[in-house]
């Protein structure tokens, strides 16, 4: 039909040889998209971020400290959210139910947290440099803004792409921007 036709030319979508399915590799887009927003993200810490790595005084790390205390609740608030439903609020058979409602709604749970972990290491990997060696200050504003999109994601899942894209996308633009002033910041060292 037309329907699997589109279905199959999707990104994502597997394809069939000689009867046999294969799983469509997503390294070469993968590494098209992260050279991109990386290589535009870096444009922009160029022109935003001067100078070598430096020391900063204790008072500068404030708004960066209270940032990742609200990742800190925000992730535990997740955790809760995902534990509290599948073993405290709810029987088994309902959790483990495959009514389309209620596996939407525990798919959105799972998915939440399952995102705030994949993302987590990675946002950690450059924010904690960023903060200590090139802008500690920024670092704080930019870890309430991620926390702040953060927790649109289960309020904007059920709703899909591209709309789930507003939490998802200036996330990942958040840390390509980290990572290029650390890396600009260090060659200019």
């Amino acid at each position: 039909s037309d329907q699997q036709q589109d279905r199959s030319r999707m990104a994502g979508a597997y394809d069939k040889v000689g009867g046999a399915v294969t799983l469509n590799s997503g390294t070469i887009p993968g590494l098209i998209k992260t050279t991109v927003e990386f290589g535009i993200m870096t444009a922009v810490a160029y022109f935003t971020e001067s100078g070598p790595l430096k020391h900063f005084a204790a008072e500068d790390y404030k708004m960066f400290c209270l940032g990742c205390v609200s990742y800190f609740f925000v992730a535990y608030w997740f955790v809760m959210r995902q534990g509290t439903t599948k073993a405290a609020l709810n029987p088994p058979d309902l959790v483990n139910s495959t009514d389309p409602g209620i596996v939407a709604k525990m798919k959105n749970i799972d998915r939440t947290v399952g995102n705030m972990l994949e993302q987590m290491p990675i946002i950690f990997l450059v924010l904690v440099p960023y903060a200590l060696w090139v802008n500690p200050i920024r670092a704080g504003y930019l870890v309430f803004a991620y926390v702040a999109l953060t927790i649109l994601y289960p309020f904007l899942y059920d709703m899909g792409a591209p709309i789930l894209f507003a939490s998802t996308f200036p996330r990942y633009f958040i840390a390509y921007y980290m990572a290029g002033a650390l890396m600009l910041t260090s060659l200019r060292t």
